[in-house]
Parts: structure tokens; sequence; C-alpha cells
């Protein structure tokens, strides 16, 4: 996948994944799609099944722990699965950098 996203002006991705995810905020929903990390927030894209984008801003939220592969922004949580392409031990390190300067 790993298609290209719309971004703000001041936004860059800093790291992307392809594979399968799972994300919490109330309901549990499972995607297999691209996962960006950028400067502002997490992107979730998935067009498996369901077309779905789903944004999650840092901007007004906390960006929680990072344990293994779980992602926390506010009250979203995403879990890594599986995946396709993409590095995820540098996607945890960068998501964990943005976490210290948050």
């Amino acid at each position: 996948m790993n298609r290209k996203i719309t971004l703000q002006q001041d936004e860059n991705v800093l790291s992307s994944l392809t594979g399968l995810f799972e994300s919490f905020d109330g309901m549990q929903n499972v995607y297999f799609g691209d996962l960006f990390l950028t400067n502002k927030r997490i992107f979730v894209v998935s067009n498996k099944l369901i077309n779905v984008k789903v944004s999650l801003w840092f901007e007004g939220e906390k960006v929680g722990n990072v344990g293994h592969s779980k992602l926390i922004v506010g009250e979203h949580r995403i879990t890594v699965r599986w995946t396709y392409k993409g590095n995820l031990h540098h996607f945890m390190k960068t998501f964990q950098q943005l976490n210290v300067n948050a």
C-alpha cells in the first residue's frame, strides 16, 4: 500500500508501516492498511473491507507510554499485530521521541 496522504503545511511523515493493526477507543477495530507517524498525528488508512481514514492528533492529547507494539494517544490505543512492510522498531523509536518532546 504505502500511499500518499494529504498533509498540513507544516506536517511531515516521520515513519510508516503497512500491516495488521488493532485499535481501541471504546470500540475494538482491526485494520489491514497503512499506519503513518507524522510530527502531528498517527494516521491509519485502510481500504480492505471498509474504507477508513482515522487521524489521532497529538495536539491536546497526551501521548502515552510505549510498550511492545502498543501506541497510546489520548484515549486511543493502536497495537501493531503484524507488519508486512516497514520497520516497526524504527517506528516505535520515533514515536518514543515524540513522547519525550511532547
